[in-house]
């Protein structure tokens, strides 16, 4: 109630106009008077002194009494007074029934007041009543907002200013955001621009410290999520090694509480079930707050910033984008990216002044406040480690077969799956998009077995190549697919890949001695060209590779 005091209080010194001496004065003569009732002849005597008929003088007492200041006194405006309304009751039924119901349900007006005046008016002429101005419904839509901001000021959130989320153990509260990369990249074999990637953050409010990255070209999706927590709690030397650095990432652990906002990814039954496995709490950004997450929307727009210097960066400028076309530009792969994108956190940010951090840098805050308090860590086990990256794994219900299980029109089989077809027992089915080649069945929910291809001699695919064989299949119109197109395509795929890279080296290779293979043309003193001497024309000719049909 204090801050609405205050804003009540600023309000209406900016409205009130200044006293002047009549007020003044007329307190000063109806000040002695008292509270008590008033006689004729003290209106009289009043009357007389203000020069004012002495019916005057008993109004004006009365406004006194309601509040024994000068400023009660101040002539009123003409018009309505403070919150009357000369609309038609169920006009202005109309316009609250508009903001209160209409409005909240709208994405991204360009004009609000024009759009709610539009409305109001289709909802007026529908129902045979008279049509508010569009001054009077812009009016209206401002008290309206001045109401709901001093509901929303009123709350226990409000005293929180924004930015000041307070964690004071590592690990406490991270925030998880997805943002696409302000950069393109290329592909592998060509070096041809295949768009830009999608970077997950996942960042530790206490020590600002950057506790997990993931990078993909796909949207972000609850497999996403996934993947992020596993680099989160699991030791990030064997992924850094994979990467081919050698560089000191401690941060690690399993986080107590996650901030997240409202997309669907975060509302996955793989991460609710999960979290409620390894006891960590979910909080979601409430609607209206941007500042709940402003440590990683912050961080995000740090990355980003960076990004201007690299080749392909776009920029935050969408006309510069258009003028720059970085995608000309672009140089690196997915893989050099996130190389990049890891020294980039780990030997600069990590290491850089944080104003956050009154000017001490996230690791050496890290390094000082894990000193003293116990972070929670999985063992140093692998079974430990692939339990918890199952239960964060997407999940597909199923039920076994008699041939057993299909995930993605590919067959996978267990022993076990020959006494449960016979009930065609239902079962959960986790997996890994990154490889198809096992997935993790359970049918009581909490043990899991891994389950590897019907057929072995299958290679290990990812849920992005599957998916691209089959779109393939369906641009050959073929309507039935099947396991056996479905890795036919990906053999062909993998193969015309592998000539391709083959090509292209011996293209490079063959790029360096084309001066010396090519006898270039003489120019005579008269500036024609004549033919080179040393041709044998005797010797009949061979057509180049590509004449021959």
């Amino acid at each position: 109630m204090l801050l609405v005091s205050i804003f009540q209080f600023k309000q209406g010194m900016k409205q009130e106009p200044t006293l002047s001496e009549r007020e003044l004065s007329i307190a000063r003569i109806l000040r002695p008077l008292g509270t008590q009732p008033m006689s004729m002849e003290q209106a009289h005597r009043a009357a007389q002194l203000l020069e004012v008929h002495w019916t005057s003088v008993y109004r004006l007492r009365k406004r006194y009494l309601e509040d024994r200041v000068a400023s009660s006194l101040i002539p009123r405006p003409n018009g309505p007074r403070e919150g009357s309304s000369r609309l038609d009751p169920d006009v202005d039924r109309i316009i609250r029934s508009t903001f209160t119901k209409w409005f909240v349900r709208q994405k991204n007006l360009a004009h609000p007041v024009n759009d709610l005046t539009a409305e109001i008016r289709r909802v007026c002429h529908k129902d045979g009543l008279p049509k508010p101005s569009r001054h009077t419904i812009a009016r209206r839509w401002k008290q309206h907002s001045e109401e709901v901001a001093m509901k929303l000021a009123n709350e226990p959130e409000a005293l929180i200013p924004p930015g000041h989320l307070v964690s004071n153990t590592p690990l406490e509260i991270v925030q998880i955001d997805h943002t696409q990369a302000d950069a393109f990249v290329v592909d592998d074999i060509h070096r041809k621009p295949i768009g830009r990637p999608w970077l997950s953050v996942a960042i530790d409010v206490a020590t600002r410290c950057v506790v997990a990255i993931y990078l993909a070209m796909e949207r972000p999706n609850a497999a996403t999520v996934a993947l992020l927590l596993t680099r989160v709690a699991f030791p990030k030397a064997p992924w850094l090694e994979s990467l081919g650095l050698e560089v000191p990432w401690p941060m690690h652990g399993i986080p107590q509480s996650l901030h997240l906002d409202n997309a669907a990814e975060f509302k996955s039954k793989a991460l609710r079930t999960g979290c409620a496995e390894y006891g960590i709490t979910l909080t979601y950004r409430p609607v209206g707050r941007p500042h709940f997450g402003g440590h990683i929307e912050r961080m995000n727009r740090t990355l980003m910033d960076r990004l201007r210097g690299v080749p392909g960066s776009t920029g935050n400028s969408t006309k510069g984008r258009k003028e720059r076309k970085p995608e000309k530009h672009a140089a690196m792969t997915l893989r050099e990216f996130e190389q990049w994108m890891v020294l980039e956190i780990v030997q600069r940010y990590h290491h850089s002044e944080h104003r956050g951090l009154m000017g001490a840098s996230p690791d050496s805050v890290w390094q000082s406040l894990t000193a003293g308090t116990a972070i929670r860590v999985l063992p140093a086990d692998v079974e430990q480690q692939k339990r918890f990256l199952i239960q964060f794994l997407p999940i597909e219900p199923r039920t076994i077969q008699q041939d057993g299980l299909t995930l993605f029109y590919i067959h996978y089989w267990h022993p076990v799956f020959a006494a449960w077809r016979v009930s065609r027992k239902k079962v959960l089915v986790r997996y890994h998009p990154d490889d198809l080649s096992r997935v993790y069945v359970s049918a009581n929910g909490k043990d899991y077995l891994e389950v590897h291809y019907a057929d072995l001699r299958r290679p290990r695919i990812s849920l992005a190549d599957q998916r691209e064989a089959r779109r393939l299949l369906r641009a050959q119109r073929n309507a039935d697919v099947c396991e056996a197109l479905i890795f036919k395509t990906l053999d062909q795929q993998r193969e015309l890949i592998s000539k391709a890279q083959t090509r292209t080296r011996a293209a490079k290779r063959k790029q360096g001695k084309i001066g010396k293979v090519l006898t270039p043309k003489v120019l005579r003193g008269d500036g024609k060209a004549s033919a080179p001497t040393d041709i044998d024309y005797s010797k009949p000719v061979i057509p180049y590779h590509a004449e021959t049909w």
